[in-house]
């Protein structure tokens, strides 16, 4: 028996849904964002899946509604769940509009690793104007809901327990088809729970006593490692890009080793990291030492300068991997303002610490060219100017503009290593790459559009003339190499050795052993991009 407790505090009320006016209000979003997807971007092989999916999960939500209907609250219920499918088509169809990609496990672990400010420049460079199209959506919350699909009827219990029974047989229905990929709450739950376990796995090694042997074969001082954001290398000069965007780098070149084929493991950030500062890579995600582990067993201090907040919505791996340094400083962690700070803020913090004895390895966590773009850069290295007119042209600019003052900053970190240090090196890569219109007409970096702009980055080392390298240090500039295998390299580099560190990975070793270049953990690069870019 279902008490009358849990009914409507109306006892001798009871409501039903309207199923005519019910359907209208759950078909009308699909059949919106159907039309609006259709229009503006065609047809593609996401397109009947998804929609049949929605059909499903409407249906679902069609018996869902009638089975909480009676139930106490089950009006404000029913308005809530009414409210939070239309959101989510909302979600799915601007997604589509705006990225032309479905929604998926990538985007969790982005908004899970995104802080507030992140957001709201990201609503700001990507707005376009036919998301006005998507008011459509709500006006069925005017003028339908909620006063159409409800009347007063007398309590009925087989009703609620037959529409429930339907909502578990769609549920099972969706769990054991492959409808389920599309359907955007179970993904967000379930991409939620595997990145909150990544999370929770790595900081349970982390707390374990590390029982690590190294041996350091090798004597130097300083070395400099900074981590860029969004840059790819073919907007750069140096690597011939047909505007001057790296005028000191350039200048610097004779004294630099530019590598011309390095790309990035994935195209966003969190699962970028793990790949550079832990051992993990796509042929094994073992929870090895992370790389700084490695660096502290050896007798190296190591610091981790940011200019980056540690967390996002969620505790991030990012974050978490820079607390293992000895030292560790974010800049911008109590500043909130819209404009971030820029990134040569970091260059008086890494004069202190270059300054201090002993062997150190510093970390310098710059934003590098992440959009906003035009954030990136002050008013004086605005060199593209922007005519407000032709907005494609107007971000190239921007993020032309973003790399020349990061050029900047790059140069001057090592003019400081250099001026300042012996036995010393610096090291510039990008956590990944970025499209900016060059080989679609798209800009940001997407897992599910993929291009080569956003995998390709640049990847610079300096030395001091008393460096001391390895025995089998060699330079060849060409070999295609890929991030996730920096830990081989940056440990072989400081001579420092120990189990499972390998110097067939060292892109500085004469041992070095070319591998398939497996990016997003399943797709060859090289036969994939490099074949596309042959048609």
């Amino acid at each position: 028996m279902i008490s009358k407790k849990i009914l409507n505090p109306m006892y001798s009320d009871y409501f039903k849904i309207r199923a005519k006016n019910l359907m209208v209000i759950l078909l009308y979003p699909m059949i919106i964002g159907f039309i609006l997807e259709v229009l503006v971007q065609g047809l593609s092989f996401t397109t009947f899946p998804n929609l049949s999916e929605n059909l499903l999960f409407s249906i679902l939500i069609f018996f869902l509604i009638n089975s909480i209907v009676c139930f106490r609250y089950g009006k404000k219920l029913v308005n809530l769940v009414i409210i939070v499918f239309y959101a989510i088509l909302f979600i799915e169809t601007g997604l589509y509009l705006l990225f032309q990609t479905r929604f998926n496990a990538s985007y969790i672990y982005v908004i899970l690793n995104t802080n507030f400010n992140e957001i709201q420049e990201f609503g700001s460079v990507y707005y376009q104007n036919n998301l006005i199209w998507l008011s459509l959506f709500f006006l069925p919350l005017f003028n339908f809901f909620p006063k159409t699909i409800f009347a007063k009827a007398k309590f009925n219990r087989k009703h609620i327990f037959s529409s429930s029974a339907i909502v578990l047989l769609i549920l099972i229905l969706l769990k054991f088809s492959s409808l389920i990929v599309w359907n955007l709450p179970y993904i967000s739950i379930k991409s939620y729970f595997q990145y909150k376990a990544q999370v929770d796995s790595f900081e349970a090694f982390n707390s374990k006593e590390k029982n690590i042997s190294t041996q350091l074969v090798l004597d130097n001082e300083t070395i400099v490692i900074v981590v860029g954001e969004s840059t790819t290398s073919t907007h750069m000069g140096l690597y011939g890009y047909n505007k001057e965007t790296t005028p000191r780098l350039t200048n610097l070149s004779d004294s630099l080793y530019v590598y011309k084929d390095v790309i990035s493991s994935h195209v966003y950030t969190t699962a970028s990291i793990y790949d550079i500062f832990t051992l993990a890579n796509y042929e094994n995600n073992l929870p090895a030492f992370t790389l700084i582990d490695y660096i502290k067993d050896a007798g190296y201090k190591t610091y981790w300068l940011s200019n980056q907040r540690p967390v996002g919505f969620h505790d991030n791996i990012v974050s978490r991997l820079a607390s293992s340094s000895d030292e560790t400083l974010f800049l911008s962690y109590n500043d909130y303002r819209h404009n971030t700070l820029y990134d040569d803020v970091l260059l008086p913090k890494l004069e202190e610490k270059i300054a201090q004895n002993g062997k150190k390895v510093i970390f310098l966590h710059i934003i590098g060219t992440h959009y906003d773009y035009a954030n990136r850069y002050p008013k004086e290295y605005e060199k593209f100017k922007l005519n407000k007119k032709d907005r494609n042209r107007d971000i190239i600019n921007s993020y032309d503009n973003a790399v020349l003052y990061n050029d900047y900053v790059v140069s001057e970190v090592i003019k400081l290593v250099k001026n300042k240090t012996k036995k010393s090196a610096v090291l510039y890569f990008s956590d990944h790459g970025e499209e900016v219109f060059d080989t679609s007409d798209f800009f940001g970096h997407f897992q599910d559009k993929p291009t080569t702009g956003m995998y390709q980055i640049p990847f610079l080392m300096y030395l001091s003339p008393d460096y001391d390298k390895p025995e089998d240090f060699e330079v060849k500039t060409d070999r295609a190499y890929m991030l996730d295998d920096f830990p081989h390299s940056l440990t072989h580099l400081l001579g420092i050795e120990s189990e499972f560190l390998d110097k067939r990975r060292s892109v500085f070793s004469s041992n070095f052993s070319k591998r398939p270049r497996i990016v997003q953990d399943s797709i060859d690069y090289d036969k994939t991009f490099k074949f596309r870019s042959n048609q």
